[in-house]
């Protein structure tokens, strides 16, 4: 059953979340993230699987809706005076309300997280396994010149399972010929057989849709992810329980290409093939580089996950829970 809270900072909006109670004998708390397009009960099977697991013990598990997503209620912030109209909260904001929500569900296992995060949920992922990380390394120096800082509990971010990760360092205007360059030739830069008023408006259409500056019904303002994020390898990620300092451990899977492209064809008419031309070589790129975000021997992948789209949740749960184990197992030293 789907449960509601305020966050002390937005008292009059609440977030929609499912808090499912592990074992006493765990401080890990499981976070799933999700993209932009499905909401928090796509991680339902998954989590269900996952339950059935062998993992011991059993981790506290946590999905909710960011505002403006699901059930949850539209961000306040959209009506602050100095938010441009349909651009509602920033990567950070999403990450500072993450951190709230997190304190105030779950206070007693906040230091511990393992996040699980589809699409734009990486940059998410990524984001506050270095900034709260950071908060947690000023405080110490803080401490060290008698300093007051809020918070005293470290926030370390254990394990990352990247699902798809959205590219954010990138556009398709980039990635993808223009067919108004005067160097466009269509028998070259698409697959065979495409028509040109079809490739035009598959242009248009991902120029559009995926531009970063597009707004969307959660109000989730990604023109500065590029800047934040600008390379899938850097800043490198710290997380480790050990006293050591070794990074996270961290899965990268990418969806399937046939599937992937069938999607695209259906939902927006991409030609078969301009994926395995132009997006995918991207892609594997990129997930390559989140590979790199940790040390070698904690990196898994890129994998492929099978018979999936971008919503890698949504089409293949036991292939996401089976990861999720073995990650788990490896965070806490049982692999």
């Amino acid at each position: 059953m789907t449960s509601f809270v305020a966050l002390p900072t937005k008292p009059d909006a609440t977030l929609a979340y499912k808090l499912i109670p592990g074992d006493n004998a765990s401080n890990l708390l499981v976070v799933f993230l999700n993209g932009l397009g499905l909401a928090q009960g796509v991680w339902k099977p998954t989590i269900e699987l996952f339950q059935q697991s062998s993992v011991s013990p059993k981790p506290w598990l946590l999905s909710y809706d960011r505002y403006g997503q699901g059930a949850s209620a539209q961000d306040p912030r959209g009506a602050w005076p100095t938010k441009d109209p349909g651009y509602a909260h920033t990567l950070d904001d999403v990450t500072d309300d993450l951190h709230e929500l997190i304190q105030t569900l779950s206070p007693d296992r906040h230091s511990r997280i393992v996040f699980v995060s589809n699409s734009i949920g990486a940059h998410v992922a990524r984001r506050y396994a270095d900034r709260y990380r950071s908060k947690f390394l000023l405080f110490r120096l803080a401490v060290a010149n008698r300093l007051r800082i809020r918070s005293r509990h470290p926030t370390v971010v254990e394990g990352i399972l990247f699902l798809d990760s959205n590219p954010g360092n990138t556009d398709y205007d980039i990635i993808w010929p223009n067919p108004k360059d005067p160097s466009f030739n269509l028998e070259t830069m698409a697959p065979p057989g495409t028509a040109l008023d079809v490739y035009e408006a598959a242009y248009t259409q991902m120029t559009t849709i995926f531009s970063p500056a597009a707004k969307n019904t959660e109000g989730f303002d990604r023109r500065d992810i590029k800047d934040i994020l600008p390379d899938p390898s850097k800043p490198k990620l710290k997380g480790s329980k050990t006293s050591s300092e070794k990074g996270p451990w961290i899965t990268v899977v990418g969806h399937e290409l046939e599937q992937f492209s069938k999607e695209e064809w259906a939902m927006m008419k991409i030609p078969i093939g301009m994926a395995a031309m132009y997006t995918q070589p991207m892609w594997q790129k990129y997930n390559e580089g989140l590979c790199r975000l940790t040390d070698s021997d904690r990196a898994k992948g890129p994998l492929i996950a099978p018979n999936t789209g971008h919503f890698i949740q949504k089409d293949n749960p036991p292939f996401v829970a089976k990861e999720l184990q073995e990650l788990i197992e490896k965070v806490e030293g049982s692999a």
